[in-house]
């Protein structure tokens, strides 16, 4: 029975490509080594319902706004590559 692992070049090639999609969405490489990567981005905030509540009580729920926007949490993802080439997301 054949060997169906991959190489180390094919690996990196499939999480070049994986990594380039989560970049494509807003996230930011953080680090990168042999066939994992480690991205993260910003949580982001509901707008509308923000919106709303800061016309409804006239400006007040904008304090609210302000705290969330500066201590917003950051997500983080890591991505490996196995050596069959199959991704795996933590």
């Amino acid at each position: 029975m054949a060997d169906a692992s991959l190489t180390a070049d094919q690996r990196q090639e499939i999480l070049n490509a994986e990594v380039a999609r989560y970049a494509a969405e807003g996230w930011t490489v953080s680090s990168v080594a042999g066939a994992q990567a480690v991205l993260q981005r910003k949580k982001r905030i509901g707008w509308f319902w923000n919106l709303l509540l800061t016309i409804v009580t006239a400006g007040l729920w904008l304090i609210v706004v302000i705290i969330r926007v500066v201590n917003r949490k950051i997500e983080s993802v890591m991505i490996t590559v196995d050596a069959y080439g199959r991704l795996s997301r933590r």
